[in-house]
C-alpha cells in the first residue's frame, strides 16, 4: 500500500500556472529527489505534500498511518523556547508515559500494602516496559549525540531559539527529524548551513534509515547523489521521472533528449513527405491515395506531433583562456599561521602551486577557510586583487612571476551599486557588443528589463551572479574564489563548471558545493582545526601536538575521499590489532584472577547452579569468553546511526546487553562452584 497518492495537482499564481496535472505514489522506502530550473514548482509540490499549501486541483492524500515531517527553508519553531526544549518536543509520549509512571510510584507510595499497592506496581511495570521498549532511558544521550553532530556546543542547548543564527535553526530542525525517525520525509534543502563533516554524518544517517520514504529538494547534486535513488525532474509544471541518483539523470536526460530530437526530426521528414504528396497528387489519378495520406496526417496531428528537444539557452560555451600567462611557479607559501585570540586557525601551512593547478580549500565552518584566502588576496594586492586587510601571524606568500589577480567576493565589493546590471557587465569588457552582453546576463538568470536594474537594489543571490558573469567576461590568469555557485541553480554552476574548463590560469577556491569541487579541482587543502583530517586518533593526537591542522591532497574530492577511506581502514586495522592485544592481556589477567579465586574457593567450596552441572570447566570458560565477546560487540552498536535514530532499536539492543550481562554473572557463579569441586 502507498504511503502517499498525488492525483492530478495543479496549482497557478497570478494566472500562471505553476503544476500542471501532476500524479505520482510514494512507496515505503522510496528515495526521490525533486529537481529543475528555478521557479519549477518544486518547493510548492513539496508544500503541498505537506499540508501547508492546497493544490488549486487534485489531491495529495497521505496515509494514516503515515507518520511523515516536513523540514522548510524557513525554520517554525517557538523563538522563546530553549533549543533542547524544541528538540526533545519529539519526545512528548515519552515524556507523557515517564509522567504516568510517576504517578504511578507516588500511588505505590501512597498504598504501601493492598491491592492498590499491587495495582499500582503493576501499572508501573507496564508503563516501564513501554518506556524502556521506546527509549526513554536513552533520550538525553540521543539528542546530545544528534545536535553534537550538528554542530551544537553543550552551551548552545540552554539557549532560546531567538538567539540562535539563521543556520543554527535550519539545523535545529534537522535534529528534530532525525529524533522523531518519521516514515516520510520531505526535506527544502536540507543541506544549507552545514559544512563538509556534518553533510558528511547527515548521509549516514539518512542511508541508514533504509524503511523511511524521502521526497527532497536540493541545489546540492553530490548530496543527491548520496541520498536517493529516483530523480523527479520538474519542467514547464510537469514531472519527468529518471531512475538512479543524479548522475545517473544526468547521463539519462541527455540519452532522451537525443532520441527524441531525432525522433521530431524523423517525424518532421515523413510530415514534409506528405504534405509534397498530397500537394503535388491530391487533383490526379492519385488522388484517393493523397487523402488517404492527408487523413493519416490529420490523425497524427490530432493526437499529437513530437516536439523538438527542449534547448537550454544556458548551455553556451565560455572560453576562459587568458592572453598573458603567469610563470611556472604560480604560488608559494612557507609556514603560513593563523589565530585569534581564543582560536587557532592553522599553523605552518605550506602549498607550491604550479601554473594551471585548481586548489580546492575545505574545512568546516569555522576552520579559516574564507581568512587563508583573504591573506592570500591581500598579498597579492599589487597585482590587481582588491585589499581585504587580512594578515597572517607568520609565514611567507610569494606570488609568481606575472600573476594578475581576481578575487570573487561573498560580499561582492566589486560592484559600483549605482550601476544597472548591463553597465556593469560593459565595465568587466568595454569592447563587448550588446548582443554579448544580453547573452551573458541570460546565462546568469538575467533577462528582459531585469538587466536595467540597479546594483543597489539587488538581492544577495542576484549580486553574485553579476559578480561571478563580469568575472567570466574578463579573467585574470589566477583567480581567487570564495562560494562561487552559492545561490547558483545547477544549470547555472553547470555553466560555471563547463567555463572553468576551458580556464588555463590558476584557480584557488573555497567551497561547500563537493560536486562543483569534484568537476573542478585537482588539488585539495583540508582545514581541520585540532585534528588532522583523514589520520588515526593516535596520529591526529601527535600531530596536535605540533599544531598540525591541514593536509594537502593531490587529485579530485572523489579521490581524496578515497584517500581518507584508506587512511581510516588502516587506522581501524591498527585500532583492532591493538584491540586484540589489549583483549589477551585482559584474557591472562583473567585467568589469573580465577586461579586466585580457585586457591580461594578450595577453602570454601560455593554452591554450584545445577544448570551449569553437566558442563566441563573448559566448556564454562568458553562460555565465559563468548558472552565477554557477545557483550563488547553489543556495546559497539550503541553510537550507530541505525541505532540511535530507532527508538525500537535502540531498546531492543539495552535489553539484550542487560540480558547478556546478567547470564554472565550467571557462568562466572558457576565456574569458580566448578572450580571448587575439582
Amino acid at each position: 500500500m502507498a504511503l502517499a497518492e498525488i492525483r492530478d495537482i495543479e496549482k497557478a499564481y497570478a494566472g500562471r500556472s505553476i503544476l500542471r496535472g501532476i500524479s505520482f505514489d510514494l512507496q515505503k522506502g522510496q528515495r526521490i529527489g525533486l529537481v529543475g530550473p528555478n521557479g519549477a514548482g518544486k518547493t510548492t509540490l513539496l508544500k503541498i505534500l505537506a499540508g501547508v499549501e492546497h493544490a488549486d486541483h487534485g489531491s495529495a492524500t497521505i496515509s494514516k498511518n503515515c507518520k511523515y515531517t516536513y523540514v522548510s527553508q524557513i525554520p517554525n519553531l517557538d523563538p522563546e523556547q530553549t533549543l533542547r526544549h524544541q528538540v526533545t518536543l519529539v519526545f512528548d509520549e515519552l515524556h507523557e508515559v515517564e509522567r504516568q509512571m510517576h504517578a504511578a510510584a507516588d500511588g505505590m507510595l501512597k498504598h504501601p500494602s493492598g491491592p492498590e499497592h499491587d495495582k499500582a506496581i503493576e501499572r508501573y511495570g507496564e508503563l516501564e516496559h513501554h518506556f524502556q521498549h521506546m527509549g526513554g532511558y536513552d533520550i538525553e544521550r540521543r539528542v546530545e549525540v544528534v545536535l553534537q553532530e550538528l554542530g551544537f556546543a553543550e552551551r548552545d542547548l540552554n539557549l532560546p531559539i531567538k538567539a540562535l543564527s539563521g543556520g543554527q535553526k535550519s539545523r535545529a530542525q534537522i535534529a528534530r527529524l532525525l529524533l522523531e525517525a518519521p516514515d516520510l520525509m520531505l526535506l527544502d534543502e536540507p543541506t544549507n548551513h552545514l559544512d563538509l563533516p556534518m553533510l558528511d554524518w547527515l548521509e549516514n544517517t539518512l542511508n541508514a534509515m533504509e524503511d523511511t520514504t524521502l521526497v527532497v529538494v536540493s541545489h546540492d547534486r553530490y548530496f543527491l547523489d548520496s541520498v536517493v535513488d529516483e530523480i523527479f525532474d520538474m519542467q514547464a509544471g510537469q514531472i519527468e521521472m529518471f531512475p538512479g541518483n543524479y548522475s545517473a539523470f544526468t547521463e539519462l536526460k541527455a540519452e532522451r533528449e537525443m532520441s527524441r530530437e531525432r525522433a521530431f526530426v524523423q517525424q518532421q521528414a515523413y510530415i514534409a513527405k506528405q504534405e509534397e504528396y498530397i500537394r503535388r497528387f491530391g487533383a490526379n489519378q492519385r488522388a484517393m491515395q493523397a487523402r488517404g495520406r492527408k487523413t493519416r496526417l490529420e490523425r497524427l496531428r490530432d493526437e499529437g506531433l513530437l516536439k523538438g528537444a527542449q534547448k537550454d539557452g544556458r548551455r553556451m560555451i565560455l572560453n576562459l583562456k587568458v592572453p598573458k600567462p603567469s610563470g611556472h611557479d604560480a604560488l608559494k607559501v612557507e609556514g603560513l599561521s593563523k589565530s585569534f585570540p581564543d582560536k587557532e586557525l592553522f599553523k605552518d601551512i605550506e602549498i607550491n602551486l604550479e601554473r594551471g593547478k585548481r586548489l580546492g580549500i575545505i574545512g568546516p565552518n569555522g576552520s579559516g577557510k574564507t581568512t587563508l584566502l583573504n591573506i592570500l588576496a591581500q598579498a597579492g594586492v599589487t597585482s590587481g586583487a582588491p585589499e581585504t586587510g587580512a594578515t597572517a601571524d607568520s609565514g611567507k606568500i610569494k606570488w609568481g612571476y606575472g600573476v594578475a589577480l581576481k578575487y570573487y567576493q561573498q560580499e561582492h565589493q566589486d560592484l559600483n551599486p549605482r550601476n544597472t546590471i548591463i553597465d556593469e557587465l560593459q565595465e568587466a569588457r568595454i569592447t563587448a557588443k550588446q548582443q554579448e552582453l544580453h547573452d551573458l546576463a541570460a546565462l546568469f538568470l538575467f533577462s528582459g528589463d531585469t538587466i536595467e536594474k540597479k546594483v543597489e537594489v539587488l538581492s544577495g543571490g542576484e549580486k553574485a551572479r553579476v559578480s561571478l558573469a563580469k568575472l567570466l567576461m574578463n579573467p585574470a590568469n589566477t583567480i581567487l574564489m570564495d562560494e562561487p555557485t552559492n545561490h547558483l541553480d545547477m544549470a547555472t554552476a553547470e555553466v560555471l563548471e563547463t567555463a572553468l574548463d576551458t580556464y588555463d590560469g590558476t584557480l584557488v577556491l573555497v567551497s561547500h558545493d563537493r560536486y562543483f569541487m569534484d568537476q573542478v579541482c585537482d588539488m585539495l587543502l583540508v582545514l581541520q582545526p585540532g585534528r588532522m583530517a583523514g589520520l588515526s586518533d593516535a596520529d591526529s593526537a601527535a600531530a596536535g601536538e605540533t599544531g598540525l591542522t591541514w593536509k594537502l591532497y593531490s587529485g579530485s574530492y572523489t579521490e581524496y575521499l578515497a584517500h581518507v577511506a584508506r587512511e581510516k581502514a588502516q587506522a581501524l586495522g591498527s585500532k583492532r590489532e591493538e584491540e586484540r592485544r589489549q583483549k589477551q592481556k585482559e584474557q591472562e589477567r583473567l585467568a589469573a584472577e580465577k586461579a586466585r579465586q580457585k586457591a580461594v574457593a578450595a577453602k570454601k567450596p560455593p554452591k554450584l547452579n545445577m544448570k551449569y552441572a553437566k558442563l566441563s570447566l573448559q566448556q564454562i570458560e568458553e562460555k565465559i569468553m563468548h558472552l565477554e565477546s557477545q557483550i563488547a560487540s553489543l556495546g559497539s552498536l550503541f553510537g550507530a546511526p541505525k541505532i540511535a535514530s530507532d527508538p525500537a532499536a535502540m531498546a531492543d539492543l539495552q535489553s539484550s546487553y542487560k540480558q547478556q550481562k546478567r547470564e554472565l554473572a550467571e557462568v562466572n557463579a558457576a565456574w569458580e562452584a566448578k572450580a571448587a569441586e575439582n
